[in-house]
């Protein structure tokens, strides 16, 4: 039986050659990132590999990523699907040593794409009216439903070719219990009311023509999506912006939610730069910010950059994808580059 110092001594040839099948294979695969992983003896150096394709291309992959298991008798292959990706974990004896993530793109010398969508309005009509005209690109509304001038703030977006979503506010984690006092006299903080539930169908009679629903938070994380809002916008067929939480492959890529800093103005940009880098890794981005001065200030000084750098500012509509009517009867990939 072969001990642990005999099998660590082993491991770098035994990666050696699940590299050498994966360079060898007809991907045609460019350098990999490297990440130096584990620690003393079992130190070594993780490859991720990165390659753009269609999904007509994707019989071609999975063929390409079964042939390495004939490299070493321990490999296993581990599929990991996202929205915009698939990642395959190569492990040997169930430590992962590669992983090969294929972005798909219907057409990879397609400029890349971004929707912004900011929100969420309500309030009044001034605040949308200001990102309208101060911001030259289709920036997308994210309207609250709930809010006394919801309606309106669609219909002044659609005088403008402006598209709307219903944006809904996810609730702060729960608060801490209070520590009970010994004291009788001292009366317990009463406990605060949960938020009502999301109410999609009174959103749709307010704005019948939002293309999406979005359940967003107040930091910086995207929060996992209420069930309930979830189905409705599943049974009416409409996009969800947010963390779905199921294994459904998603229509519209999770969203990346910026930040403000008050001590750094210039975080919005920053932030907005590494998005631009992730829309052409993976073709297409939707972001979302707050209404105010520094979202604006930060989306005047960097949409002409994006233009300049042949990256558009597009509507969230045109970044939706068709995806199964019901989820698959077994979730369980049964193919190395799992079908979607």
């Amino acid at each position: 039986m072969e001990t642990s110092s005999e099998w660590n001594a082993r491991l770098p040839a035994r990666i050696a050659v699940v590299d050498g099948a994966l360079r060898k294979s007809p991907l045609h695969l460019g350098a990999p990132i490297e990440e130096d992983r584990g620690a003393g003896p079992l130190r070594f150096k993780h490859r991720l590999y990165e390659i753009q394709l269609t999904r007509a291309d994707q019989a071609r992959a999975e063929a390409a990523i079964e042939a390495v298991r004939g490299a070493d008798s321990g490999v296993v292959l581990h599929t990991v699907q996202n929205a915009d990706d698939t990642e395959v974990r190569i492990g040997i004896d169930g430590l992962e040593v590669s992983t090969v993530r294929f972005l798909w793109r219907e057409n990879p010398q397609a400029r890349p794409r971004v929707a912004v969508v900011v929100g969420p309005f309500g309030d009044d009509l001034r605040l949308a009216r200001q990102v309208i005209e101060m911001i030259d690109a289709p920036i997308v509304l994210g309207v609250d439903p709930g809010r006394p001038f919801a309606a309106q703030v669609a219909e002044l977006g659609g005088m403008f070719d402006r598209e709307a979503v219903l944006q809904f506010r996810a609730p702060p984690p729960p608060l801490p219990t209070p520590t009970p006092s010994d004291d009788p006299t001292v009366t317990p903080p009463p406990r605060p009311r949960p938020p009502p539930p999301p109410d999609l169908e009174a959103g749709l009679t307010a704005m019948p023509k939002a293309v999406a629903a979005a359940w967003i938070g107040d930091g910086p994380s995207i929060p996992r999506a209420d069930r309930g809002l979830l189905a409705g916008a599943d049974k009416h067929q409409l996009p969800f912006v947010g963390d779905r939480g199921d294994k459904r492959p998603a229509a519209l890529p999770m969203p990346i939610a910026l930040v403000e800093d008050e001590k750094r103005p210039e975080a919005l940009s920053e932030q907005l730069q590494k998005i631009a880098d992730t829309a052409r890794r993976y073709g297409r981005v939707v972001v979302v910010a707050a209404p105010g001065d520094a979202t604006i200030d930060a989306l005047q000084a960097t949409l002409p950059q994006w233009r300049q750098s042949e990256l558009d500012v597009v509507p969230l509509s045109t970044l939706v994808v068709a995806v199964p009517a019901t989820p698959p009867a077994d979730a369980t990939p049964t193919a190395p580059v799992a079908r979607r």
